[in-house]
C-alpha cells in the first residue's frame, strides 16, 4: 500500500471532507471552485454525486453552504487573532480567515495536509499565504498541536467542525484535555456546533421537501457512517441531548455559552425565511476555560517505534509511543513489512500510553490476517490503554 492507501485503511473518515468541498463547489463558492481541481475528487464520490436527484442535491448544497458560513462568521467574529481549524479538512476556510487579517492554522490528518498545503499555496494570494499554516496533528494530543502552533502569540479560537461525532469516548475526553490545556496557556475560546449541526441537513430536507425528519436523519447519518466506517455520535456530546453535552463540557473544566446558529448566519443562497427560522432550533457552543487545572507533570513521551521479529511463523511486535492518527499508519506499514503471512501474532504494548480509534482499526486488521484469530495476542497493556479497550468494547476481542 502507498501512504494514501494506508491512511484510508486506518482512518477513512477523511473522505467525508472531500464530499464537503464538492458541495461547496456546487454552491459556487469561488475558493472551493479554485481548490477542487488541485485536490482531486475520488471516483466513487463523483459517482455518488452524479446519481443524486436535483432536489436532493439542492438540499445538500444549501445545508453545506449554510454550515460553512456559520463557522466562518463565528471564527472571524471572535476576538482571537489566531484561528485553529480542527480539523481543517479540504475546507477553504483559510482563505476567508486570512482575508480577514487573522492567522489561520489548518490542522488535520497527514493525508489531508499533504494535499491541502500545496493546493492552498498555489491558489492563495501572497498575503493569505503569509497568514496561513497547514500542519498534520493528532487532535487528541496536546503536544502535537502545541508544536504545530510554533511561536504564535495571542489568543486562540479553536474551531471543531464535523469532528466530534466521529470520536469514541476516550478520544473525546483526550481532545477536551488537549484543548483545555491550550486555552489555559494562550487564552481564547473553542467553538463548535457539532452537537446539533447534523440537524442542518435534516431541517433543510424536511423544510424544503416537506418530508419526515427522522427518515432524513437516518439517511444522512447512515451515509456518513458508511463513508467513514465509524458509528457516529456515540459519545457524551450526543447521547444525552444538549443539556447533557453542556454538563459534560463543564465537567471537563469549561464554561459554556449556547447561542442559535442563526446569530452567525449571513445571507446564504437557498436559505429562505422559512429555512432560517427552522435553523433557530440549532445552537453553536462557545467554551472558555472555567479555571486553569493544575497539570500533572507528564513523563516525557517516547518516540513511536516498532521492533518486529518473526520466528517459526510467529510475529512478535514490540510497540512504543502513542498509537494515534499520526502513527497508526506506521504501525500498519511495519506489520505489512514484517511478514506477509504468519500463523500467530503477539503484540507487546508495554510502552504504549494511548491508542486511538485509528490504532484500534490497525489491531483489527492485524487480527483478521491470522487464520485462527485466537492466535492474535495483545499483552503488557498499560492501565490507561486497557481502560480505552474496555470503554470501546475492544477488550472482548483483544484481551
Amino acid at each position: 500500500m502507498d501512504n494514501k492507501e494506508l491512511q484510508r485503511a486506518v482512518n477513512p473518515v477523511y473522505l467525508t471532507a472531500k464530499g464537503t468541498l464538492g458541495l461547496l463547489k456546487k454552491a459556487e463558492d469561488p475558493d472551493a471552485v479554485a481548490l477542487l481541481p488541485l485536490i482531486g475528487f475520488d471516483a466513487d464520490l463523483q459517482e455518488k454525486a452524479k446519481v443524486l436527484p436535483a432536489p436532493i442535491g439542492l438540499c445538500y448544497k444549501t445545508a453545506q453552504l449554510a454550515r460553512y458560513e456559520i463557522y466562518n462568521t463565528a471564527a472571524i467574529r471572535s476576538s482571537a487573532p489566531n484561528i485553529v481549524d480542527l480539523p481543517s479538512g479540504y475546507s477553504p476556510r483559510g482563505f476567508r480567515v486570512s482575508s480577514a487579517g487573522k492567522r489561520y492554522f489548518g490542522f488535520d490528518l497527514p493525508v489531508v495536509i499533504e494535499d491541502m498545503a500545496p493546493a492552498a499555496e498555489k491558489v492563495m494570494t501572497p498575503e493569505q499565504r503569509r497568514l496561513s499554516i497547514y500542519h498534520a496533528v493528532d487532535a487528541t494530543n496536546y503536544q502535537s498541536m502545541k508544536d504545530a502552533l510554533g511561536d504564535v502569540k495571542g489568543e486562540l479560537c479553536i474551531v471543531t467542525e464535523g469532528l466530534l461525532g466521529y470520536f469514541n469516548e476516550p478520544e473525546l475526553v483526550s481532545l477536551c484535555q488537549a484543548v483545555h490545556r491550550l486555552l489555559s496557556e494562550y487564552g481564547g475560546c473553542w467553538i463548535t456546533a457539532d452537537t446539533s449541526i447534523l440537524r442542518i441537513y435534516v431541517l433543510t430536507f424536511s423544510t424544503l421537501l416537506k418530508g419526515d425528519d427522522l427518515a432524513f436523519l437516518n439517511r444522512i447519518q447512515g451515509k456518513a457512517t458508511e463513508l467513514a466506517d465509524v458509528k457516529m455520535n456515540q459519545n457524551s456530546l450526543f447521547l444525552n441531548g444538549e443539556e447533557g453535552a453542556i454538563r459534560f463540557l463543564e465537567d471537563q473544566g469549561f464554561t459554556v455559552t449556547a447561542e442559535p446558529v442563526t446569530n452567525y448566519l449571513p445571507d446564504v443562497s437557498g436559505v429562505n425565511d422559512e429555512l432560517r427560522n427552522a435553523y433557530r432550533q440549532m445552537n453553536i457552543l462557545t467554551m472558555r476555560v472555567a479555571s486553569p487545572k493544575t497539570e500533572k507533570k507528564a513523563a516525557p513521551e517516547l518516540a513511536f517505534a516498532v521492533d518486529s521479529s518473526v520466528t517459526d511463523g510467529k510475529l512478535v511486535m514490540k510497540v512504543q509511543g502513542r498509537v494515534d492518527t499520526l502513527t497508526a499508519t506506521d504501525l500498519l506499514k511495519a506489520f505489512q513489512e514484517a511478514s506477509p503471512e504468519t500463523d500467530s501474532i503477539e503484540l507487546d504494548l508495554e510502552n504504549v500510553p494511548y491508542i486511538s480509534s485509528a490504532g484500534l482499526r490497525v489491531l483489527l486488521i492485524m487480527r483478521k490476517s491470522v487464520k485462527d484469530q485466537s492466535h492474535f495476542k495483545v499483552f503488557h497493556v498499560q492501565p490507561e490503554v486497557e481502560k480505552i479497550l474496555k470503554m470501546t468494547g475492544f477488550d472482548k476481542l483483544l484481551l
